[in-house]
């Protein structure tokens, strides 16, 4: 028999992970946009950004995950991580010419503090991204489901980074990226509707009670899926893990810079009417 799940479950898994994945679209193929064309960033910059961003990533969704595993609260790693992160990405909104005049009188160019700017938000803002969504969100996803209706609750997840990308490039087409003004909305905008969810998502999840008598060491924990010991005994899951592995590498060398070579290099103006369609 398959366990029921309330429509409140449904509810948060559906908006965490659809608002989750539109701020993830924005910061993987449209933060690249916005460095090159606020502040005339180079391939190297924008290398720079994907590279810092990505190794933030990955170790905050080790090190966080582990810790909310230790702590067993994942509501409160949830709802604080996406008010925080809504009010990271709002910032990006501050990240102009103006304000760095204002804040380095000093500075030689406020095209390169622009670009430095950005790097290191962009850093702050994966960080709460990633602990809020990729460590406990999905920690907490698996917490609540069992066999029966984890692959329900896995197949709306799995979704919403298409559905995420038709709403961003749908939305998208009624501004002018070229413009300042432009940005400054749409930072705005999402940073303020990723902070709003983070304070519903002190409503909507229920968290599951969650053993935490086997999490004491939490460097243990951290370490131990890296044992060769305990990859010998799950030979199938970790060949599995290097497949997943190798294919997401291979879409994050490329989506970065899909957007820019659509508008740089092809001169596209029309590029969100080709990619929907692939997408849908």
């Amino acid at each position: 028999m398959k366990t029921k799940l309330s429509p409140r479950f449904w509810c948060a898994v559906t908006l965490l992970s659809l608002i989750g994945q539109v701020a993830w679209v924005v910061e993987n193929m449209y933060f690249n946009v916005f460095i090159y064309k606020m502040f005339n960033a180079t391939a190297q910059d924008i290398s720079n950004m994907v590279t810092f961003s990505a190794i933030t990533a990955t170790l905050t969704t080790v090190f966080m995950g582990a810790l909310s595993d230790k702590v067993g609260k994942r509501k409160l790693f949830i709802s604080l991580g996406y008010i925080l992160w809504g009010i990271s990405i709002w910032s990006f909104s501050l990240i102009r010419e103006d304000v760095i005049n204002q804040l380095f009188p000093m500075a030689v160019s406020a095209a390169s503090v622009g670009v430095s700017l950005v790097i290191i938000m962009d850093c702050v803002m994966t960080f709460f991204g990633s602990a809020a969504n990729d460590a406990c969100f999905n920690a907490w996803l698996t917490d609540v489901t069992d066999d029966t209706n984890r692959g329900a609750a896995e197949g709306i997840n799995s979704m919403m980074p298409l559905v995420a990308i038709l709403v961003v490039f749908g939305g998208f087409m009624s501004f002018n990226l070229d413009l300042e003004a432009s940005w400054i909305t749409i930072f705005k905008i999402i940073g303020i509707v990723v902070f709003l969810l983070g304070i519903l998502g002190v409503f909507l999840i229920q968290d599951k009670p969650v053993d935490t008598s086997q999490n004491q060491n939490y460097f243990k924990n951290i370490f131990y899926g890296f044992r060769p010991s305990v990859i010998k005994e799950n030979k199938m899951y970790y060949i599995v893990l290097v497949a997943y592995a190798v294919f997401n590498i291979s879409i994050q060398i490329f989506m970065p810079y899909l957007i820019l070579y659509y508008d740089v290099s092809l001169k596209l103006s029309n590029y969100v009417l080709i990619m929907a369609p692939a997408v849908i």
